[in-house]
């Protein structure tokens, strides 16, 4: 379950990425997505002949364009709808951008969390301080973590995405950290979290599951301190 690639040097505090990390977000996303094509080809019917996949293409396109809203999913997401709305010759392009951006919010934030992951974040924010740190636009106090976190970041207000370390910083800045690596994170994704925490100087802990049906997400680019299977291995950082 535990596999160490390099000394898990002390720490003092953790920090998480949320999605795929502490719960599958694939099918999250995947409700959400169809959700807002069909609210956008419902409002605006010119738009019907762009499904999911459409958009998805979209918003890769977009990504591909700028590397800073590549990391800012919620930007990134509202440029797409911004861009392709204007050019679909949608009156107040941004109007209508913000409305399907709630709409996509509302859906995306519909997450199951098991009640593993509740004991497991309860019981390790007894003896840690825990923050989000996530380029996602999951909120923690809607998915119901919020109890746990003392802080949580996500891009925007000046802070980029993972892998820059602008997020790691606030992060260290708020637990009064005196050097990053007191800071481990934990993270499904070799670049925005392993690469990103190296970038930082934080301890990694990479969660790859065996199985778990998603598309690589991409070579690591360097090594975490430690790869997991399950992210209830973490319970072996609980004090004995």
């Amino acid at each position: 379950m535990w596999q160490f690639h390099q000394r898990l040097r002390p720490f003092t505090a953790i920090s998480f990425d949320l999605d795929d990390t502490l719960y599958d977000n694939v099918p999250v996303m995947l409700r959400a997505e169809q959700h807002v094509a069909d609210f956008l080809a419902d409002t605006y019917p010119q738009t019907a002949e762009l499904d999911v996949l459409a958009w998805r293409a979209l918003r890769n396109q977009v990504a591909a364009e700028n590397a800073e809203l590549a990391s800012n999913m919620t930007a990134l997401r509202m440029a797409t709808l911004q861009r392709t709305l204007k050019q679909y010759g949608i009156a107040d392009a941004e109007r209508a951008a913000r409305a399907a951006m709630a709409e996509f919010l509302s859906a995306r934030n519909r997450v199951e969390i098991t009640p593993e992951v509740h004991a497991l974040l309860a019981q390790l924010a007894e003896f840690y301080p825990l923050v989000a740190i996530s380029n996602g636009n999951a909120d923690v106090q809607r998915i119901g973590l919020g109890d746990y976190f003392q802080a949580a970041y996500q891009p925007g207000n000046g802070l980029r995405g993972k892998p820059f370390s602008d997020m790691f910083t606030a992060a260290a800045q708020h637990l009064l950290l005196r050097d990053a690596g007191q800071l481990l994170h934990v993270g499904d994704h070799p670049v925005s979290d392993v690469q990103g925490a190296h970038t930082f100087g934080a301890q990694a802990i990479w969660l790859q599951p065996a199985a778990s049906g998603k598309a690589e997400s991409g070579p690591a680019t360097r090594l975490p301190h430690a790869t997991i299977s399950d992210v209830q291995a973490l319970a072996a950082l609980l004090p004995r």
